[in-house]
């Protein structure tokens, strides 16, 4: 199987206000997908309670009603049509179901906790609607700690030693946690500052999930993890997942070498069982060069990884084998 561990499908086709088994326009989507041999995508769920600016610029004043919103189209339309080509993924099984069945799998998750307030019954509700992977932050602070990068009056700042700082993880979010290994929902520590990462790492005392991103020491910037951090990853049998796209403030060129460079990099260090790709496709028209410009092209990166001499075992591993491995582990 391929898994693309961190894209932005549902919210690309929430906002369209197209069928999700329709071209939505952007860089991934169902038809996409499909063209591409991409078995499933963890969907990023994105609803910051903050206003942006740029070319996704939005608010969401009310994020659990917007993440409700986007659940309750991705039910609706897999009751229609589209549910003869999407699968919605709460298990193993259904991961397995799809690629036999030629479906594309969604597994849904959330980039941020806005949406969760800190309470852990609201976790209880999401999951039982699909909700199966969670980021502890994205671009401000709360109860799991602060991002690495914070927006502040409309522009984005790197995060402040004290400024920032809530004391990072509180017993809040100490039960979440609990409450996310309780129910099988994967922990996502991208975004998060050092000292938060370091501390709800040795708190969860399990496998977690760095979902897309690169490695600081190719490029240092301040949202890529040390390698310190990504031995911590690899030894406690988590997932890292490598990224065409740079994390600003990196000055990386976004395409397939940056996407090959931090896989060689992180396989030197930690192995090929600990590494995985997550694209954060959304709708960035014209910013990758070929020939990985799309969900449609991921044949490319498979061709890319034999050019570098990896060989099909550890191919499979980094496409889609390490995720299925973690996502069995954590969620079943």
């Amino acid at each position: 199987m391929i898994i693309d561990i961190h894209g932005h499908i549902l919210d690309v086709a929430y906002r369209s206000k197209k069928p999700l088994n329709f071209s939505l326009g952007g860089l991934t989507d169902v038809p996409l997908m499909r063209v591409g041999g991409v078995t499933g995508q963890l969907c990023a769920i994105w609803t910051p309670n903050i206003m942006l600016s740029g070319p996704h610029s939005h608010s969401v004043e009310t994020p659990l009603k917007t993440t409700l919103e986007v659940l309750d189209y991705v039910h609706r339309e897999l009751s229609g049509p589209a549910g003869e080509d999407v699968l919605l993924v709460r298990s193993l099984v259904d991961l397995q179901t799809a690629e036999s069945k030629g479906c594309v799998a969604l597994i849904i998750g959330m980039e941020g906790t806005d949406a969760l307030g800190g309470d852990p019954r609201v976790l209880q509700n999401l999951h039982s609607l699909g909700l199966r992977h969670v980021g502890l932050v994205h671009e401000h602070a709360n109860e799991f700690g602060s991002a690495s990068q914070v927006w502040e009056k409309g522009k984005m700042r790197v995060y402040k030693e004290g400024k920032d700082s809530k004391g990072y993880l509180s017993d809040r979010g100490r039960k979440l946690l609990e409450e996310m290994y309780r129910l099988g929902i994967l922990i996502d520590l991208t975004h998060l500052v050092e000292p938060g990462f370091w501390e709800v790492l040795e708190f969860v005392k399990g496998p977690v999930l760095v979902s897309h991103g690169g490695a600081r020491s190719l490029t240092n910037s301040v949202r890529y993890l040390s390698d310190k951090q990504i031995v911590a990853i690899a030894h406690n049998g988590g997932l890292i997942g490598a990224s065409p796209t740079p994390l600003v403030p990196s000055n990386e060129q976004p395409g397939l070498p940056l996407l090959l460079d931090t896989i060689d990099y992180l396989v030197k260090l930690v192995g090929a069982d600990h590494v995985g790709i997550g694209t954060d496709f959304k709708d960035q028209l014209d910013y990758y060069p070929p020939p990985f410009t799309k969900s449609s092209e991921t044949p490319a990166v498979v061709q890319g990884l034999r050019n570098r001499g990896y060989n099909t075992a550890s191919i499979d591993q980094i496409i889609g084998g390490n995720f299925l491995r973690l996502f069995e582990q954590v969620v079943g």
